[in-house]
């Protein structure tokens, strides 16, 4: 680990950095799967860094390897200039989920912070006192969690970071768990923090799938991509604080952040698997229940949506709100010029159905997408049309090294029930085929 006594920044040498770094999980059938791919980038010191994408780009896990959490596969982590060995020794982390420990009182709870230090015990005291006096924790520093509401346990887990004194404060979604006034609240409390310097922190790195919240707190916003996650774009934001939201700059700012992330996901242009007839797309994780809600909310809404405001209107984040506009785009239920998402013929003609019509425009849209091709015919080939779970989920690792095939598999089970393309044993971990029901192959 770097002796931090050594590792004192200087106005050129970011506080942490990662060069061309990879990671890889490896899966529980030993295949891996890439998570991030050739990531570099530095925070320096006095910015506020927001990492901005979908779900599954690896936004929490870049964030982990740089404060050294967890290692990269490949590349370099480097905290002032110099290889980082171990956890980075000016970072605190501030997680989503709180993570505090229900037994101890508010007091005990940001100690633990401390707790590797090895102070003396007046020292201690002290810190807590201070960390307790900058988040407004006065009056609850021997309740328990139980007693406290989201927004004060996530005091509690702020108070806990700024008690070692770190000068890279880094945020892990810290408000996405809280009510909408209450986040909005705490955003404006750690900016004072950082911008009156009540703090030692330097620089903030946060985890975010909201464009407001973005550009609300950053002074620089990297955009990712995902499966594997990479860096799109890295956008500099330099409007004076406090930001007005309703301000004309502020607004085209959104724009342009939707724009590229929505073309990160939903792309204008020809996909890869038009132009490259042999690829075969993977299956957004989404369930038909969740594409079928989709459908019925554009039909409240005429037909056509901008996807951010569809995101807020069917519960979801941004980046789980896609995943599911992507679904329906495929089974060309939906179209997606710019950001908007519009009903399609085809899915105008589902929403009117009965249940067993929808089942069976459902089933003859999947059966137009080769990879429902590729495991019906792996079906007709195997022994009394059965196809082992396991045999399947290999097949996916192969076809697709950049996605989870477990997750994968799970939902080309919920697609083909819905549209009763196959069915599934759950006790012989197999799905089938019956004589009656081989599927017409789409030409």
């Amino acid at each position: 680990m770097i002796d931090s006594t050594d590792a004192k920044p200087t106005a050129v040498v970011p506080i942490a950095e990662l060069k061309n770094v990879t990671k890889q999980f490896e899966l529980p059938n030993g295949s891996e799967l890439s998570v991030l791919e050739g990531i570099s980038f530095s925070v320096q010191q006095n910015e506020v860094v927001a990492l901005l994408g979908p779900s599954g780009s690896g936004k929490s896990t870049m964030m982990r390897i740089l404060t050294g959490l967890i290692p990269p596969s490949s590349g370099e982590v480097l905290a002032y200039g110099q290889p980082l060995h171990g956890i980075h020794p000016r970072a605190s982390m501030v997680f989503q989920n709180f993570a505090l420990y229900p037994w101890l009182t508010v007091n005990q709870n940001i100690a633990m912070g401390l707790e590797w230090m090895k102070l003396p015990e007046s020292d201690v005291r002290e810190r807590v006192k201070r960390s307790v006096d900058k988040v407004g924790l006065e009056g609850f520093e021997d309740a328990f969690p139980r007693e406290l509401s989201g927004g004060m346990k996530q005091r509690v887990g702020i108070a806990r970071a700024l008690v070692v004194e770190p000068e890279l404060l880094c945020m892990d979604e810290p408000f996405s768990a809280l009510d909408v006034l209450t986040a909005e609240n705490l955003r404006a409390e750690v900016l004072d923090l950082w911008t009156d310097k009540k703090v030692e922190v330097k620089s903030v790195l946060f985890v975010t799938h909201d464009i407001r919240e973005a550009i609300t707190m950053a002074t620089r916003i990297i955009v990712l991509a995902s499966n594997p996650g990479t860096i799109r774009v890295a956008i500099p934001n330099d409007l004076p604080y406090p930001r007005n939201p309703r301000s004309s700059v502020f607004l085209t700012l959104i724009d342009r952040i939707h724009d590229i992330v929505s073309n990160a996901i939903i792309p204008d242009e020809p996909t890869a698997q038009i132009l490259h007839p042999s690829r075969i797309e993977a299956l957004p994780l989404v369930s038909p229940t969740s594409i079928i809600g989709l459908l019925e909310t554009l039909d409240s809404n005429k037909g056509t949506m901008d996807v951010f405001d569809l995101a807020s209107k069917i519960g979801e984040e941004f980046g789980s709100a896609i995943a599911v506009v992507k679904g329906a785009e495929l089974l060309d239920f939906v179209d997606t010029p710019r950001h908007d998402v519009v009903f399609t013929e085809t899915g105008r003609k589902f929403l009117a159905a009965d249940v067993n019509g929808r089942k069976a425009l459902f089933r003859q849209q999947m059966l137009s997408l080769r990879l429902f091709g590729v495991v019906t015919n792996m079906l007709r080939t195997q022994e009394e049309r059965q196809l082992p779970e396991e045999v399947l989920i290999e097949q996916l690792a192969i076809l697709f090294p950049h996605e989870n095939p477990g997750r994968l598999f799970r939902t080309i089970v919920a697609w083909g029930r819905y549209g009763e393309l196959f069915r599934y044993k759950s006790r012989e971990k197999a799905l089938y085929l019956q004589a009656s029901e081989e599927p017409v192959q789409q030409t």
